[in-house]
């Protein structure tokens, strides 16, 4: 099939990079639609109004704003009837700053030269520039990114502000509120909260596994525009049965169960998509493998290739005595006697430790989390008959032992074939 890859890889970027706003909400509809229905009243209607959107991080309130004002392009004609002005607490860090912020995205330009001292009569004068210079625009939408921090402005001037206008007729303003902190309305004082619509929107939402995999395939997924019908066509089919491929499920199972953040499952799309060219032209499941392995780091792996050899060793040893017992406890004593059938047998090729190094090394393990007591050990207990478990599991070690750097050849050879006493 004689695809445009350039264009396929341009649409793919757009979604994957910028938050397309195309993209379908998965889950969020009902909160798209109550804020939709607020947003026409004050574009469409002259309502003013105030919401606040609740939610953990990445839980998708970017996406549902910038998909509710593009939908609301879409259906209604209010590309000339609005402004937006987006402020953000951590940038925006006091009064000031956000009066300059608003006046510029207002292009009102003169907010820095004016030595009005009252914040409300610059506030108000900044609306007034903004409704004198553009009649047709008459109404403005607030976003406040991390929304509790503003509440520490002196005053909290600018909240009171901005709610007191939206309780006026003088400019119709919508002012959405983002945080993810729950009691944020415990955190404004009495005469703001009184000015506050009480209007929330919770984005409790956590998706599905399928509908995970369906968010996969949409950002894969090419529209028509630009597109023969039969290279869409082949192009889409291409990427459901690479959704069903059992390596790639079995990596967006491991993606979900780590983390639902979706930022996460554009970070694994993005090297295949620029991989995309004539020599190579289809996302293969092998992509997406090695794309997984850059993005997903597994620190236990990591940690392991920065332990000493001995304690590499311990652990080696940990792992024969799981697989020759059938058990997933042991002590510091039944480790030592594992290990020192190795020096042993291989008395000519390792360096010997005296058994009080060797349990200094143990006990770095404990403090790395590498291994832990199985329940609450007595106090007068010894350490050294602790009962532990392994927290590590055999293919990590494998992986560590391929990266270790400068591992001994027969510290690689042991940890494959155990000696059997």
């Amino acid at each position: 099939m004689d695809y445009n890859y350039s264009l396929i890889q341009s649409e793919l970027r757009n979604k994957i990079c910028h938050d397309c706003l195309n993209q379908e909400l998965i889950g969020l509809q009902d909160e798209q639609e109550k804020l939709l229905q607020l947003l026409r009243l004050c574009t469409l209607f002259g309502e003013s109004n105030s919401i606040l959107i609740i939610e953990p991080p990445a839980s998708g309130k970017t996406m549902l704003i910038r998909s509710a004002i593009n939908k609301l392009r879409d259906t209604e004609d209010v590309a000339d009837k609005y402004s937006q002005v987006n402020l953000n607490g951590l940038i925006q860090v006091d009064d000031k700053l956000a009066l300059i912020s608003i006046g510029e995205q207002l292009g009102v330009e003169d907010v820095r030269d004016r030595s009005i001292k009252s914040f409300g009569e610059t506030f108000a004068y900044i609306l007034e520039s903004y409704k004198n210079g553009n009649p047709k625009k008459g109404s403005i939408i607030f976003i406040l990114d991390v929304f509790d921090l503003f509440t520490r402005h002196r005053n909290q001037a600018l909240l009171y502000n901005l709610f007191e206008v939206c309780q006026s007729a003088k400019v119709s303003v919508l002012v959405i509120g983002v945080t993810c902190r729950l009691d944020v309305l415990e955190l404004l004082e009495k005469r703001v909260k009184s000015r506050f619509s009480h209007r929330q929107i919770y984005l409790l939402y956590a998706p599905s596994f399928d509908q995970y995999v369906a968010v996969f395939k949409s950002l894969l997924k090419i529209e028509g525009k630009g597109h023969k019908p039969s290279q869409t066509k082949s192009w889409n089919n291409h990427i459901e049965k690479l959704a069903n491929d059992g390596s790639v499920n079995d990596i967006l199972r491991r993606l979900f169960d780590y983390s639902k953040d979706l930022r996460l499952l554009k970070n694994l799309l993005v090297t295949p998509v620029c991989l995309i060219h004539e020599s190579h032209p289809n996302i293969v499941p092998d992509d997406i493998i090695k794309s997984c392995k850059h993005i997903v780091k597994d620190y236990t792996v990591l940690l392991l290739q920065g332990v000493s050899v001995l304690e590499l060793s311990l652990i080696i040893a940990m792992k024969h005595l799981s697989d020759k017992r059938r058990t997933t406890t042991f002590t510091f004593e039944m480790v030592y006697q594992e290990y020192m059938q190795f020096i042993l047998y291989k008395s000519q090729l390792v360096e010997k430790f005296p058994k009080p190094v060797i349990f200094k090394a143990y006990e770095r393990l404990i403090d790395m989390a590498l291994i832990k007591p199985t329940n609450h050990p007595h106090k007068r207990l010894q350490k050294e008959y602790w009962q532990m478990s392994l927290l590590v599991q055999p293919t990590q070690i494998a992986e560590a032992l391929q990266k270790y750097p400068n591992c001994p050849t027969s510290v690689m050879q042991w940890a494959l074939n155990p000696i059997h006493s």
